[in-house]
C-alpha cells in the first residue's frame, strides 16, 4: 500500500472510530440536529403499523447525536416518511459531507442486511433546513430525484405580518377587524369540533384532508403539545375560518389544515386567521410559519399559490429521492 493510500485509510479509520450507529438514544445522549415531529418515535407509532427502524449517528467525543433517519419498512422498501409531509435525513448543519455520506452508507448496509432493496427519502423543504449538502451527498451515492415540490413559508420576526402583505390583503384584514370578527385559540377539548368543521369546509371545496380525525386524535394523544386549533368567529360566535396548526419543531409552525366558510369569501377571514397564527408564533418563540404546498389533486392551484404569496409567503423547494440497494 502506498504512503498516500495508507494515510487516507488511516484518516478514514480515525473518522469512523469517532462515530457509532445507534438504533435508539442512549441515556445522556444529546440531540445536536434540528428534530422534526414527523421523524420522532412517538409520531411514527401513531402514523402507521409497519415495522419502523431508527438510525442515530452518535459522536463518541461530544456524546451528541449529529444525524438521524427513521424509516417505515413496507416489504422490501424503506420509506421516510410513509404518511407525513416529509422526514428523511435529519442532520446537524456543520456535519461534513464526508461524515454524512458515511452515515447514509452505514444505514444502507444495515437495511440491505435486513432484506431492504429500495430506500425512499422525502426531505424537508429548505425553510426547515438548507439541503445543499444532503443533495450533493445523495447524488454522489447515486440516489435519483423522484419528485420536487414547492412550499411557501413566512419568517416570523419582529415585524407584523401586515407589513409583509400586499395592499389587497391589508384591506381584507382591516375589513375583518371592522366587521367585529374575533380570534380564538381553541382548547384541547375543542380540537375535535374544530377539526370536523374544517373537514366539512374542505370536503365541500373538494380539498379533502389527508388525515382522518381518528389518526389525528391518536397522534395528538401521543404528541400532546404538537397540535393546536385556531379560529376566527363572527360577531355571533360562529366559526367562519379555522386551522389545525402543527408544531413541527421548536422553531417552525405548520399551517396544516386551513379552511373557511365560503359564505364569508368576500371578507377573506383566512387573512385574519393567518395574521393571528403569526402573532401567536411571535409570542411563543417561533421563527417560521410554514404555509405548506399549493397542490390540489397533484397540480398547483394557482389561486392558492397567489394567496400565500400575497400574504408574504416565499417559495422553498423540497426533494424526494430513491435508490435501489442490494
Amino acid at each position: 500500500m502506498s504512503f498516500l493510500k495508507k494515510t487516507i485509510f488511516e484518516i478514514k479509520k480515525i473518522l469512523m472510530e469517532q462515530f457509532e450507529l445507534h438504533n435508539s438514544v442512549i441515556d445522556g445522549g444529546e440531540y445536536d440536529y434540528p428534530q422534526l415531529l414527523y421523524s420522532t418515535p412517538a409520531f411514527l407509532k401513531a402514523n402507521n403499523n409497519l415495522p419502523q427502524k431508527h438510525f442515530y449517528f452518535f459522536n463518541k467525543n461530544s456524546h451528541k447525536y449529529l444525524a438521524h433517519l427513521a424509516v417505515s419498512v413496507d416489504g422490501d422498501i424503506a420509506v421516510s416518511p410513509l404518511k407525513a409531509p416529509f422526514g428523511g435525513v435529519e442532520f446537524e448543519d456543520s456535519l461534513s459531507a464526508v461524515d454524512l455520506k458515511n452515515f447514509i452508507k452505514a444505514v444502507e448496509r444495515t437495511l440491505a442486511s435486513d432484506g431492504v432493496r429500495e430506500i425512499r427519502l422525502h426531505q424537508p423543504p429548505e425553510n426547515y433546513q438548507l439541503q445543499d449538502t444532503i443533495n450533493d451527498v445523495l447524488l454522489e451515492l447515486e440516489y435519483d430525484i423522484i419528485q420536487e415540490r414547492d412550499y411557501h413559508g413566512i419568517d416570523i420576526d419582529g415585524l407584523p405580518l401586515s407589513e409583509k402583505m400586499v395592499d389587497m390583503q391589508k384591506r381584507r384584514l382591516k375589513k375583518c377587524e371592522k366587521s367585529g370578527f374575533t380570534y380564538k385559540k381553541y382548547r384541547k377539548s375543542e380540537l375535535a369540533g374544530a377539526f370536523h368543521q374544517i373537514d366539512r369546509w374542505r370536503t365541500a371545496a373538494d380539498k379533502r384532508l389527508s388525515m382522518t380525525w381518528a389518526d389525528l386524535h391518536n397522534s395528538s394523544k401521543r404528541n400532546p403539545k404538537a397540535y393546536h386549533a385556531f379560529g376566527i368567529e363572527n360577531e355571533h360566535g360562529l366559526m367562519i375560518a379555522g386551522s389545525i396548526v402543527v408544531k413541527v419543531s421548536d422553531r417552525v409552525l405548520y399551517n396544516f389544515f386551513p379552511a373557511s366558510y365560503d359564505a364569508y369569501n368576500a371578507y377573506s377571514p383566512m387573512v385574519m386567521l393567518t395574521n393571528k397564527i403569526y402573532e401567536w408564533g411571535q409570542a411563543n418563540g417561533f421563527t417560521h410559519l410554514d404555509l405548506g404546498t399549493s397542490y390540489v389533486h397533484k397540480n398547483v392551484n394557482t389561486g392558492l399559490r397567489l394567496f400565500k404569496e400575497r400574504l408574504g409567503g416565499k417559495v422553498y423547494r423540497a426533494w424526494s429521492w430513491r435508490k435501489k440497494i442490494s
